[in-house]
């Protein structure tokens, strides 16, 4: 079983009593309910929850329990509700039930209990001999309860309620009360139930001088309870908390994961029926962003309408002034602080309405919950007073009582709507059922198609686009490679509007509904929509839709690589002020998909944005540009990255050409002849000017012919080299700065370098400097070399006993190279000590074996990592990283080499870190080196998908 299967539910509420009388007492039961499941099934719901069925006085609707591990007898016994459950599981539907933890009916023997003086159960409740404690707790019901206390003449003391006078609270001071509820809990889920929702949980504790809500203790208590079920069950049972609260007060009760799994996302509905009244998106985008942040296994759960009343409590006075001006102008169908409708009256029987907001509730991020009646447009009795109105027998055909029930009518627990344009005999599932253009059908449809789209509509993210119509509210929803398009119109009048796709170039959307395709993105993409219109489109691959479609769009052959639409020069994707727009999109999306494949890269870009862009060449064009990368996760990097465009189309680094031909572009990353050619402009001494920026260089020193490229970043040759700072992590600065005064004779400083300055802002863009004289060499490549030769005269041997000295003969070099490195960074964090002060952070040598450089027997340092400061264990990781790859990279070179890698790897890692620890003379916690190459290995797995990284971290994975 998915443990996260809540994620992707389809929650359907409903009341048991309500739903389907199957022996003809007046009352749902649960033998009712097992016959009606399966057109729950056909609804396409996968998840019931139940509202409270237990023994009770029924004057809360259920929800003042006197027994909780009885039911109550009109629903049937708990033999029917077995039944019910298992045919529930068979056709793969799960079960919440109600765990009302606050309060119990003062029915309850426990409450009758303790009104004796002196009784033992006395503590199971809050009593007190004044009614002056708690001052200035709101009263929530303040249509019927004057105060929070009702003294009782038995006890001759007063009683805590949050509620109504009948509903004591319960003491949670008192651990024999939590561990009551504990059992409670333990009772339905061993009878098989999939989750609990939790009633009134903000109100369990209570401290003098605090309003007796969101206490740290009630917090507390929540995450106990999850222990609990997690330590009895494991995963895949789940708690739903009804936290009616503002959106920084309910985010609590998620913990760090260790919380409730799901809650009620109230702050977002009323803002649902704001922004729809005012015809603006505003209010519904402020809470989606209010609403972020919850852990990665937690989930909001959506709701339009439900058996309370629509709540406003946690709005503002003018919002709540604004709502029921609008959807409640008569006050008899206001409640304490909501409006008692149920959702079609509430939208006065608007269809596109009601449509519209289903679209969102299907659609936004989280669960959706049905409130029983509204897929067929159940209308409400406002004259039965209480919340009753909108809690009436389930209309199921024009027959008599609605089909609820074949009960005389005066024996029903509530009458069904029959009078107005909700009567049953107009509103009902029977004709409905036989309607294809029906509310109930146009449900059915939608969530058919949110099951084909599960994950991403239950688990993936949520990108909201700015467009520049506030009545348009338009998003993404995103999950591994699936991309939905929402776009919905807010207002009575038909739309224009414009969306911001620049992002999705070359991207075909296609309806859901009908599986159309529409033209493709070429950059802002052109939309309208009618009145209270919405629209869905899955965003496809042009390859792949044009597989299945042949569009009248469809002319051109697919190209090798992405084709940019570039109407004028290739300023036009660089120079803002002659920026094609549509071209600089399609531009920047096919540079996403070529950076995504960039080792060099520690993340994998989505989206890419042009900060700044200067012209180093003007025929053939060659660009300097800083651009800012983001990933899906939102995590973002800055980089420098020179950009040609030539006439030919083979090379390294193409990534796009011109659509209709006229030539293809290059990012020189990976190109000897940039580093060259940029190695002569600052030799002339280089000046430049951007719309953004002044751009200086120098270098002094030789010239060569060419350099050679050691890895993307770092060239060099006869004696020079250059540093080019792709990623731009501060990395440079901290190297151009820092080396010159840590005096270590193997730390070469730089003396020349490309820089970028605007104002009193400066960022070192490439480093050059000096080199001894012979034939540099990355110290990676060498470590690869002297791995492939030490394993080579290890062939023909077994790795037994004996291994340890045919290691240390065969592999002399390689030990030599790990020796000098451990002594180099014991001696580098010795300087840095002196230089920066105490400190830990990231690695210095983020770059590795990349931050060496080889030449005639001698290593030289010539880069440091940003700036913080880093630590032992993270740097010594990273170099015996880089060894260990190194082993397994030469393995991969010849066959009978592979048993001896992890051998030769425990023995460099332990030369490594003996030498450290004898040149530092400092004690550091060596037990957490596994730990710290296990998360190296697995960010470097993510970086790049090689067979040498994914055995790396299998091996630190078995070793942790």
């Amino acid at each position: 079983m998915d443990p996260l299967w809540y994620q992707d539910a389809v929650i359907y509420q409903l009341h048991v009593r309500s739903f389907f009388d199957a022996n003809d007492d007046g009352y749902g039961d649960f033998e009712g309910l097992r016959q009606k499941l399966p057109y729950l099934e056909a609804l396409g719901v996968d998840t019931l929850w139940l509202m409270p069925f237990f023994q009770s006085p029924l004057r809360d609707d259920g929800y003042d329990i006197a027994d909780y591990y009885r039911i109550l007898p009109v629903h049937g016994s708990l033999e029917d509700f077995r039944r019910f459950l298992d045919e529930a599981r068979g056709r793969g539907m799960r079960v919440i039930v109600e765990l009302v933890l606050n309060h119990t009916s003062s029915d309850h023997p426990w409450f009758q209990e303790a009104r004796r003086p002196g009784s033992p159960m006395r503590d199971f409740y809050v009593w007190s001999d004044t009614p002056e404690k708690y001052q200035g707790v709101r009263v929530i019901f303040q249509d019927f309860e004057p105060s929070n206390w009702t003294y009782d003449p038995v006890a001759g003391a007063y009683y805590w309620h949050r509620f109504y006078h009948h509903q004591p609270d319960l003491n949670w001071d008192n651990p024999e009360v939590e561990r009551a509820m504990h059992q409670v809990m333990f009772f339905w889920a061993d009878l098989g139930v999939d989750g609990f929702r939790l009633d009134a949980i903000p109100y369990l504790y209570e401290r003098e001088g605090t309003s007796c809500e969101n206490l740290p203790e009630t917090i507390a208590a929540v995450k106990r309870l999850r222990k609990a079920l997690d330590e009895r069950y494991g995963p895949g049972k789940v708690l739903l908390a009804e936290a009616n609260m503002w959106p920084e007060e309910t985010l609590p009760y998620f913990g760090e994961g260790d919380g409730v799994h799901m809650a009620y996302n109230f702050p977002l509905m009323p803002r649902i029926f704001l922004a729809l009244r005012r015809e603006d998106r505003g209010p519904i985008e402020a809470m989606l962003r209010e609403t972020e942040g919850i852990p990665e296994t937690a989930q909001w759960a959506l709701f339009l309408r439900n058996h309370d009343e629509l709540t406003l409590e946690k709005v503002t006075e003018e919002e709540r002034e604004f709502l029921w001006e609008v959807y409640a102008p008569d006050p008899r169908f206001r409640l304490n602080l909501g409006i008692r409708r149920r959702l079609m009256p509430l939208l006065g029987g608007d269809r596109r309405r009601y449509e519209l907001l289903h679209a969102l509730l299907f659609t936004l991020k989280g669960s959706p919950v049905l409130y029983y009646g509204d897929e067929i447009g159940m209308g409400d009795n406002p004259f039965l007073g209480d919340r009753n109105g909108v809690r009436t027998p389930m209309q199921w055909s024009a027959d008599r009582n609605a089909g609820f029930s074949r009960a005389p009518y005066h024996r029903l627990y509530l009458p069904p709507v029959s009078e107005g344009p909700y009567s049953y005999q107009f509103v009902n599932v029977e004709a409905q059922g036989e309607n294809p253009h029906s509310l109930l059908n146009f449900v059915r449809r939608f969530l058919v198609l949110r099951r084909q789209h599960a994950r991403v509509f239950g688990r993936g993210g949520l990108r909201l686009l700015p467009v520049a119509n506030r009545r348009i509210l338009a998003y993404l929803r995103e999950y591994g490679e699936e991309r939905v398009l929402v776009v919905a119109n807010l207002s009575r009048y038909t739309q224009a509007f414009d969306l911001p796709l620049e992002g999705e170039v070359s991207l075909v959307p296609v309806e859901l509904f009908s599986q159309s395709p529409f033209p493709p993105v070429e950059g802002r993409y052109r939309l309208s929509l009618g009145p209270h219109g919405f629209a869905l489109f899955a965003l496809r691959p042009r390859e792949e839709v044009e597989r299945l479609h042949l569009p009248d769009w469809a002319e051109e052959a697919p190209q090798r690589v992405p084709a940019v639409p570039l109407a004028g020069g290739v300023e036009g994707l660089f120079i803002d002020t002659l920026a094609e727009e549509g071209a600089r999109a399609a531009f920047l999306q096919a540079l996403a998909g070529a950076l995504r494949e960039r080792s060099w890269l520690a993340l994998k870009p989505k989206e890419v944005e042009l900060l700044d862009a200067l012209r180093l060449q003007k025929d053939p064009p060659l660009y300097l540009t800083l651009l800012r990368l983001e990933d899906a996760q939102g995590e973002a990097q800055e980089v420098f990255l020179p950009i040609a465009f030539r006439p030919e189309g083979e090379g390294p680094g193409l990534f796009a050409g011109v659509r209709g031909g006229g030539g293809h572009f290059f990012e020189l990353s990976q190109d000897p002849g940039f580093y060259s050619l940029l190695l002569r402009r600052l030799a002339q001494g280089f000046e430049g000017r951007s719309l953004r920026a002044h751009y200086r260089g120098r270098h002094r020193g030789p010239v060569p012919e060419g350099l050679e490229l050691l890895h993307p970043g770092l060239a060099a040759g006869e004696g020079v080299w250059l540093q080019v700072g792709l990623v731009q992590d501060g990395g440079l600065e901290r190297t151009e700065s820092l080396l010159p005064r840590l005096g270590l004779p193997w730390a070469l400083g730089a003396q020349g370098g490309l820089y970028w300055e605007r104002g009193e802002r400066r960022r070192v863009l490439a480093l050059s400097g000096a080199l001894p004289p012979g034939r540099p060499q990355e110290a990676f490549a060498l470590a690869e070399g002297l791995a492939l030769e030490g394993l080579l005269r290890l062939r023909g041997h077994a790795p037994d006993g004996g291994a340890r000295g045919l290691l240390a003969e065969a592999l002399r070099e390689l030990e030599a190279l790990a020796r000098l490195l451990g002594v180099r960074l014991a001696l580098l964090h010795r300087a840095l000590r002196e230089a920066e002060g105490e400190g830990v952070g990231v690695p210095l040598l983020n770059r590795g074996l990349g931050a060496f450089l080889a030449l005639e027997g001698e290593v030289y340092l010539l880069a440091l990592g940003r700036g913080e400061r880093g630590s032992p264990l993270k740097d010594l990781a990273r170099l015996a990283y880089d060894l260990e790859r190194a082993l397994y990279l030469a393995a991969e070179r010849e066959e009978g080499l592979e048993a001896w890698v992890d051998p030769a790897a425990d023995f460099l890692e332990e030369a490594l870190l003996q030498a450290y620890r004898e040149t530092s003379q400092e004690g550091w916690p060596e037990e957490g080196f596994p730990e710290a190459m296990r998360l190296l290995a697995e960010r470097q797995r993510w970086r790049e998908e090689r067979p040498s990284r994914l055995r790396v971290l299998e091996r630190w994975q078995a070793r942790t």
